[in-house]
């Protein structure tokens, strides 16, 4: 998909999270209409998903997918529900501006499992990132692995809640195009090696700067990348969720356009 722009680059990004470790799954999840409750319009337009307006946002359908206008504070966003799923892939054009940002929170009926937070940094083309896990109580801590053409440049552990800036992240918030990635435990072909094979049954969440670099500090040292992974450090006895329900975003942006949505249910799942 091109978009016309001027003066900025087109930031191809891909987010993903996988193999959350969470609540007892003999328990049932919340009913899909938990999700829903808060949401004002919901639209069919891909299969076996409901996406609906939250807040003040407008969902309309259009030729190359769903447009959500409207999205001017905090509350306002989307919500895509659907019944038991393993996988859940989304693409999405938008653009940010200096005062936009956006938060994506994976769902589990009612419970939210884990969320990746955007933002513009202080300084110019800096974003900030604030992934948080609910696997552990209070929080969990998290490993942080940067890679760049698909190798480790380096890797350091992080505090639960903790903030990392990424510098030199050029034009990311003035236009992005972003692929939502969303897998648990038994998929996990979209991870990069090192994630679920190190710490099995915690969240991943992963984003690639697919035309872009970005440099962030891993322990003291300036890194330069093209990809960072957020690894939750689950406690001991946590149990892993076996499926999740919905993937909600909230978001300050000017344009929001969701160019396609799928998900994959459980094996035997229909």
């Amino acid at each position: 998909m091109h978009l016309k722009m001027t003066g900025s680059l087109l930031a191809s990004m891909l987010l993903s999270i996988t193999g959350c470790a969470g609540g007892d799954d003999t328990q049932a999840a919340g009913p899909l209409s938990a999700q829903e409750s808060a949401a004002s319009q919901c639209v069919k337009k891909f299969e076996g998903i409901t996406t609906c307006a939250l807040g003040q946002a407008k969902v309309d359908a259009v030729a190359d997918g769903l447009a959500v206008s409207g999205l001017l504070t905090q509350k306002d966003g989307v919500s895509s529900s659907f019944a038991q799923a393993v996988k859940w892939e989304q693409r999405v054009a938008m653009s940010l501006g200096a005062q936009g940002g956006y938060q994506l929170a994976a769902r589990d009926g009612d419970q939210v499992v884990s969320t990746l937070k955007v933002t513009p940094g202080r300084e110019a083309n800096t974003v900030n990132m604030v992934p948080t896990f609910t696997g552990s109580p209070g929080g969990s801590a998290y490993r942080m692995n940067i890679y760049r053409g698909g190798v480790l440049q380096g890797t350091s552990q992080q505090p639960a809640g903790m903030m990392i800036v990424f510098t030199n992240f050029r034009d990311f918030l003035r236009w992005a195009e972003m692929h939502h990635h969303f897998l648990n435990d038994f998929d996990i072909d979209g991870l990069s090696t090192g994630s679920a094979e190190t710490n099995v049954g915690a969240c991943v969440w992963r984003v690639d700067a697919e035309k872009n670099t970005f440099t962030v500090n891993v322990g003291g040292k300036s890194i330069t990348g093209d990809s960072v992974e957020f690894i939750e450090t689950i406690a001991d006895g946590a149990y892993p969720y076996r499926h999740f329900t919905g993937i909600d975003t909230n978001a300050i942006a000017g344009q929001y356009t969701i160019r396609s949505e799928s998900i994959t249910q459980p094996t035997g799942v229909k």
